[in-house]
């Protein structure tokens, strides 16, 4: 063990600030300088740390495994990632599917609105064209509303993001 393990670096704030002063006029003594170097270094001691997020462990632990071990960790990620990709293929093709039967059931609903307008203007005109213009401003309304409340909400979520 050698002298500057033994010296004990200074604990307190104002004593170390008072050993910094000194360092910068010129006045510190032997002592206070080994003092403050001991200070010093353990104020430039660094600490490094690695992080490592996925679905396979590091390459330097996965390494430390047998041939056997590292194949089984390595095939259930390919696994867990085949089934993630089915999983999304799954929602999307659900989605789609959604999006397709809503809009054949209001093509069905708007043709039957505009049938049924047709038929009534032969005893009432103007009911037939109420009928018929709620008929195409609520099938615009359906359609597009969505539309425009998506990009609301994608334009509020930027502003908020921001």
């Amino acid at each position: 063990m050698d002298a500057e393990d033994q010296i004990a670096p200074p604990q307190d704030p104002m004593e170390l600030e008072s050993l910094y002063r000194g360092l910068e006029t010129g006045t510190l003594s032997p002592p206070e300088q080994q003092r403050l170097a001991v200070s010093t270094r353990a104020l430039l001691m660094a600490e490094v740390r690695e992080t490592h997020i996925g679905p396979l462990p590091h390459a330097d632990l996965l390494n430390r495994y047998d041939d056997a071990t590292r194949q089984i960790i390595v095939q259930m990620a390919v696994d867990e990632q085949r089934h993630t990709h089915q999983m999304q293929a799954k929602s999307l093709d659900g989605a789609i599917r959604k999006d397709r039967r809503g809009q054949v059931f209001g093509l069905l609903i708007a043709l039957t609105g505009l049938l049924v307008a047709g038929f009534v203007a032969t005893f009432s005109p103007t009911a037939a064209a109420v009928i018929g213009s709620i008929d195409l401003l609520g099938m615009v309304a359906l359609f597009v509303a969505p539309r425009v409340l998506e990009g609301l909400g994608r334009s509020s979520k930027t502003n908020d993001e921001s």
